[in-house]
């Protein structure tokens, strides 16, 4: 990610982009009785909700973010939690220091990234995806980045989990917490 984008994130952030979105992505909640615990790394997290829910309910988070500005707004948010976050440009040769128990991916699009970091799933580590979905007609009222460069095709994630046992591969409209409908792509894969 160019210099110029980890400014306009924390340029964003800084003036109170995301903070309403303090819920956990509804995938995940809906996904944590089939996870197995123990470390997490929340790629992209933002300000922090899904790695502050999965450190709730008992995980070690590896909490990973371009922005800088959301890495201490999040620390902020929960001081205390079992999350270590990490501002790092997820783009620039990211190597994750541990293995995981889980990955967790949502609504940042980097297809190679997520190739790659599967090495990093411990035996039976899950990988929980979810992503911005391209539909042949979008609909106006769906929330998302409009630029299909943000979005994953169809089978995009089904392709990226060769090789793992697939138990959730879904795709089409969803609604998030906050009422909005999202074109989604979601994936949980397990090593």
């Amino acid at each position: 990610m160019s210099e110029a984008d980890r400014q306009r994130w924390n340029g964003r952030y800084a003036a109170g982009e995301y903070g309403e979105r303090l819920w956990p992505s509804d995938f995940l909640t809906e996904s944590i009785k089939r996870l197995p615990r123990g470390r997490a790394l929340d790629l992209a997290c933002g300000l922090g909700r899904n790695a502050r829910f999965l450190a709730q309910n008992g995980w070690q988070v590896d909490a990973v973010d371009v922005s800088d500005v959301a890495v201490r707004k999040a620390e902020a948010l929960a001081p205390s939690a079992d999350i270590r976050w990490i501002a790092c440009d997820l783009e620039q040769a990211f190597t994750p220091p541990a293995d995981y128990d889980l990955v967790l991916n949502i609504r940042y699009v980097n297809l190679p990234l997520l190739t790659g970091i599967r090495s990093a799933l411990r035996p039976g580590g899950a990988l929980l995806v979810e992503q911005h979905l391209t539909l042949p007609d979008l609909p106006d009222a769906v929330v998302g980045p409009r630029n299909p460069h943000f979005r994953v095709v169809p089978g995009a994630l089904r392709k990226l989990a060769e090789g793992l046992r697939v138990e959730i591969d879904q795709e089409g409209l969803f609604q998030d917490p906050d009422g909005e409908t999202a074109a989604l792509a979601r994936l949980l894969a397990f090593r």
